[in-house]
């Protein structure tokens, strides 16, 4: 006789089953991290552009829009928040606050006038750390 057994079908069945529930949470960790990653990017080109606009005009708020020299693409403004459809930027005058849609984690990133510096609050502030941002927790 040719074929598997019912219970040689069933063994590999619970044995894919564990496999993916072992590699489904990883990988969503990969996916938020990397996600993360795109965050900071464009935390950072704003952090650049506040403390390029503090170099040359210190007395200026650096907490609007109108503030910064780059152009972000990807999302759109509503006062000086600017929201993709995964993230919330928050123009602030010591740099930019930057929060998950879903209210997963917040990120703080500070310019040159911020006394606070970097920090995180949320579900990835353990591997934020290895990054420079102090867990804040929540």
């Amino acid at each position: 006789m040719k074929g598997f057994t019912l219970i040689e079908l069933l063994v590999v069945v619970i044995i894919v089953g564990v496999l993916a529930g072992i590699a489904l949470p990883q990988y969503e960790k990969a996916i938020e991290k990397s996600r993360s990653a795109e965050a900071i990017m464009t935390g950072k080109a704003i952090v650049e552009a506040q403390n390029r606009s503090l170099t040359a005009f210190p007395s200026d708020s650096v907490a609007e829009k109108s503030a910064l020299d780059i152009k972000l693409t990807g999302g759109s403004w509503s006062d000086n928040v600017f929201s993709t459809d995964r993230f919330s930027y928050e123009l602030q005058s010591g740099g930019v606050e930057i929060t998950r849609v879903g209210g997963k984690y917040t990120l703080f990133m500070g310019n040159q006038s911020a006394a606070g510096g970097n920090w995180c609050k949320g579900s990835i502030c353990a591997a934020m750390e290895g990054v420079g941002f102090e867990n804040k927790g929540e």
